[in-house]
């Protein structure tokens, strides 16, 4: 049974990336606001802003929702719709990012087309369903080679929506047909 349709992710303006010298001298990282929804291992869903690096490590532009949270780091923050300062979750505890597919384009993929395969991924009682796109070499171009890949998320892509799924949070994978 599918999940009733959800309102889609507003893309707020992203904030302007500025270098601001923080406390003690020490200097933060521009970012640029995005809007999200963060859905919990325990059930609760916030929506808001993460804050994504105006600088990506190997290629032009912001730092994609994808790498930013397969980045390493074990807490990140998000800024509720109704509140005025972040709150810090710990990337164990998510089940999925959602973000606007508008702001997490790669046009490197767009333009080669690699394979994508329509899945259903089960987390606990969650589903979330759409593409993933398999930009891995020929010879491991499976659902199940794309899953055992580096990284803790993976990018299931859903319409105007994009769900930055983790892995480990995944208890049963269904490869699936357009309808």
């Amino acid at each position: 049974m599918s999940e009733p349709e959800e309102a889609p992710l507003v893309l707020h303006a992203p904030l302007l990336p500025l270098w601001r010298e923080a406390r003690g001298g020490e200097f933060k990282v521009p970012t640029v606001a995005l809007a999200a929804e963060a859905t919990m291992a325990d059930g609760r869903r916030f929506r808001g802003r993460i804050f994504l690096p105006t600088a990506a490590h190997d290629h032009a532009g912001s730092m994609r929702a994808e790498e930013w949270m397969n980045d390493g780091v074990d807490f990140f923050p998000f800024l509720h719709d109704d509140a005025s300062a972040p709150v810090l979750l710990n990337k164990r505890e998510v089940v999925a990012v959602t973000v606007p597919a508008s702001a997490d384009r790669d046009e490197t993929l767009e333009a080669v087309r690699p394979p994508q395969r329509r899945l259903r991924l089960e987390c606990g009682a969650r589903r979330f369903e759409g593409t993933i796109t398999i930009d891995m070499p020929e010879n491991h171009s499976r659902v199940l080679d794309y899953l055992n890949r580096r990284g803790a998320f993976l990018t299931l892509r859903d319409g105007a929506r994009h769900h930055l799924v983790a892995k480990a949070r995944i208890t049963r994978v269904t490869e699936t047909r357009e309808d």
